[in-house]
């Protein structure tokens, strides 16, 4: 009895006993399913799939492409991209031996100008340095003026060995083309022809006029403007009226026309040159010898001698040694 009844409160209890282990079970599951949910949503998202590169295209396991075939258009843009490189290569490597070459001259000039041109130009500054303090020291408006004069003279004389007149034959015909094609000279003469000696000589004088005013007496600088006015009529009164005849020339040739030539031009400008300098000498002459005038006296006054005068003494000495 007891073993059947036992046997019976098993079998009532079993049914309770299964549908709980039923509820445990489904709630388990429930429990997993969401974990995994849980666990998905928490995974990081997977990176999309890359397309393999144009030089890595897949192949199956025959050696067949999997990709389709290239687009012609990629291929043709591949290709002027390498026909491109290629040029600014061939382009770049002369360039670049254009920039070595001009990098090595541009040295090789940097080591010449730091090592001669920098020297020589510091040298030119120095001597122009020292040629200014010279000048400013030594050159007077005196020794301005008397160069000048002296140059005038000295080209006055030289003119008179040069040519001052010719005549030129077919002149006519040569215009236009003078200055590549000159028409002939002929009769070429010197102003000597015309006036003889006389500006020759009127340059002698002026010449040692000149010079003993800077060095005597200062009064014969007004001379030159004398002597310069003599040159300056003597030129246009006689050497013009000379120089423009044609003579025998005009009926032996025909277009013969007379030219005044260097010599007279020259002779003309030193005439007026000594017209203008001669004043402004004597001037700037009688300046310095009024300004050295104070020193002469007071050398004077600090020795009771005169500069040039004998002393009385030695007069007497001299009037008494020649009476014994």
């Amino acid at each position: 009895m007891r073993r059947r009844f036992r046997r019976k409160s098993r079998e009532t209890v079993h049914p309770q006993m299964a549908a709980e282990q039923e509820a445990a079970e489904q709630e388990r599951e429930r429990r997993g399913r969401r974990g995994k949910r849980d666990e998905r949503r928490r995974r990081p998202a997977r990176p999309a799939r890359q397309a393999p590169a144009p030089d890595r295209v897949a192949v199956d396991a025959r050696g067949r492409s999997r990709e389709g075939p290239r687009p012609i258009a990629e291929t043709a843009a591949a290709a002027v991209a390498d026909v491109v490189a290629i040029a600014g290569e061939m382009l770049a490597w002369p360039v670049r031996i254009w920039l070595g070459a001009a990098e090595i001259a541009g040295r090789a000039v940097l080591a010449a100008w730091r090592s001669v041109g920098l020297p020589l130009i510091g040298l030119v500054l120095r001597a122009s340095a020292f040629v200014l303090r010279l000048a400013e020291r030594e050159v007077t408006p005196v020794r301005g003026l008397a160069v000048v004069a002296l140059a005038a003279t000295i080209g006055l004389g030289a003119s008179q060995f040069s040519d001052y007149h010719a005549v030129e034959v077919g002149a006519p015909d040569y215009q236009g083309v003078e200055n590549v094609a000159p028409a002939p000279q002929i009769d070429q003469e010197s102003p000597r022809s015309a006036h003889g000696v006389t500006v020759f000589a009127i340059a002698i004088v002026a010449l040692f006029a000149t010079a003993f005013a800077v060095t005597r007496n200062w009064r014969l600088a007004r001379l030159l403007p004398f002597l310069g006015a003599a040159v300056v009529l003597i030129s246009l009164l006689v050497d013009l009226h000379q120089g423009l005849r044609t003579g025998s020339a005009s009926i032996a040739y025909e277009g013969a026309e007379a030219v005044l030539l260097g010599g007279f031009w020259a002779q003309l400008a030193c005439g007026a040159t000594l017209i203008i300098v001669g004043p402004l000498l004597s001037a700037q002459l009688r300046v310095e010898r009024r300004a050295r005038r104070p020193q002469r006296a007071g050398r004077t006054s600090r020795t009771g001698v005169a500069p040039g005068a004998v002393p009385a003494s030695t007069g007497r000495s001299g009037a008494e040694g020649a009476a014994t």
